[in-house]
């Protein structure tokens, strides 16, 4: 069992209380504004037969939920279809999940984040080793869309109705291979059908792993909640080389984007890559020296006949020396300009005990400059850390205090722009 709790003076109260044994679990968390009368309170039940609480969608309902919004080597395409208890803030739409036959058939109910109610089946007709086919019928009914002016090079907004959703998903892991095919489609009162495609393939050797997404959806696709992406087609990869002493993550992705209010007019299309890698060397006994870089660059995008570029690039270099750790690193962005990070860390005992410093600074484009420090020290159990951070017209104070009754979380916050 986990109970933790905060308290951040003239701001917030918040409780949480996790309760896990074999195949149960029960989740609850609170939260009382400062100033407000009444508490926020979220409480839920997971089991293999029946979830109820805040719930967030998984696999295929996942993907129905945000056609086009993931990339290669995303966790979505190893998850089962389904719901997974949340009591995370801001908090997920509350909802109920009912299986009579454990992992193979369920009924579900559940509120949308935009108002409105989604209830639906979902049903895995083959489990074998290696494969399964699962899938997920369901009707909704999101309010009416808000007529912007955005809609005029995007697609419309959504016009009302219940909307009629589906997707089936094939799975297949037949090492060192894997596969996941998924085929939605969606269609409603006041909505034209459409439909979305996902294939995701993998293939992993020892340290080596690969990952190819190629997904299309079409301008008349309609998600539960009722957003509608544009028309889109996406290639995403990644590639990825991870042993004892490091790994090396190297993302590419292109997405071509036509409006579906005038097909053939022009493409607006948006290519990003990037790349990080990590080595750890031993120096002698007693040291290890890693280094870490990692970059990130919209190569192309075009946007209503207007282009443009940016990148970010990072570097971090690491020295530990028994009992002691340094840590320092820098950031730059083309959009956000420059930052830097210092960290250093040392054991103070064979408990764990540790004391530390950071410190960062940034430098933007706006001419804007910030400021922070952080020194914690952990003594077993009990930890206390102090927090100052200053900018050109603010300062601002933290302190908290960990386990000092237990489990007890006390936060002291002070913040002149307040005063």
């Amino acid at each position: 069992m986990d109970v933790s709790s905060a308290c951040v003076i003239g701001e917030e109260l918040t409780l949480r209380c996790d309760l896990r044994v074999p195949d149960f679990r029960f989740a609850m968390a609170g939260s009382w504004p400062g100033g407000s009368s009444f508490p926020r309170l979220l409480a839920g039940v997971s089991s293999s037969w029946l979830r109820i609480g805040p719930l967030s969608p998984a696999g295929a309902l996942r993907e129905a939920s945000h056609p086009l919004g993931f990339h290669a080597g995303s966790d979505v395409f190893v998850q089962r279809t389904g719901f997974v208890l949340d009591t995370s803030f801001p908090a997920q739409p509350s909802g109920i999940l009912l299986m009579p036959l454990a992992r193979t058939l369920g009924v579900f109910a559940r509120e949308l984040s935009t108002d409105g109610e989604w209830v639906g089946c979902m049903a895995s007709v083959l489990q074998i080793p290696g494969f399964g086919l699962e899938g997920f019928v369901s009707l909704s009914g999101p309010p009416r869309g808000s007529m912007g002016e955005e809609w005029i090079t995007e697609s419309a907004p959504f016009a009302g109705g219940r909307i009629l959703s589906g997707a089936a998903r094939l799975l297949a892991d037949c090492p060192p291979f894997g596969m996941t095919a998924t085929f939605g489609v969606s269609g409603g009162e006041m909505s034209l059908p459409g439909s979305f495609i996902h294939v995701h393939l993998a293939a992993r050797t020892g340290a080596l792993s690969f990952f190819l997404l190629l997904a299309r959806a079409d301008g008349t696709c309609t998600s539960p909640s009722g957003d509608r992406p544009p028309e889109e087609s996406l290639v995403s990869t990644a590639f990825q080389v991870a042993d004892a002493g490091g790994e090396v993550d190297v993302r590419i992705s292109h997405a071509i984007r036509q409006p579906s209010f005038a097909p053939g007019l022009f493409r607006a299309g948006r290519t990003e890559a990037s790349l990080a890698a990590e080595k750890s060397m031993a120096a002698g006994n007693q040291a290890l020296v890693s280094v870490r870089a990692e970059g990130s660059r919209i190569i192309h995008e075009e946007t209503d006949g207007e282009q443009g570029s940016a990148s970010r690039c990072a570097a971090t270099a690491a020295v530990r020396v028994s009992p002691v750790r340094l840590e320092s690193g820098v950031a730059c962005s083309q959009d956000e300009g420059v930052s830097a990070r210092f960290m250093a860390e040392a054991v103070l005992d064979r408990r764990g005990s540790l004391a530390s410093f950071e410190g960062t600074a940034s430098h933007l484009d706006g001419g804007e400059q910030d400021f922070s420090a952080l020194c914690s020290l952990r003594l077993g159990r009990k930890s206390f850390r102090v927090t100052v951070s200053a900018g050109l017209t603010d300062v601002r104070f933290r302190a908290v205090g960990e386990d000092f009754l237990e489990g007890l979380k006390l936060s002291i916050l002070w913040d002149s722009r307040s005063q």
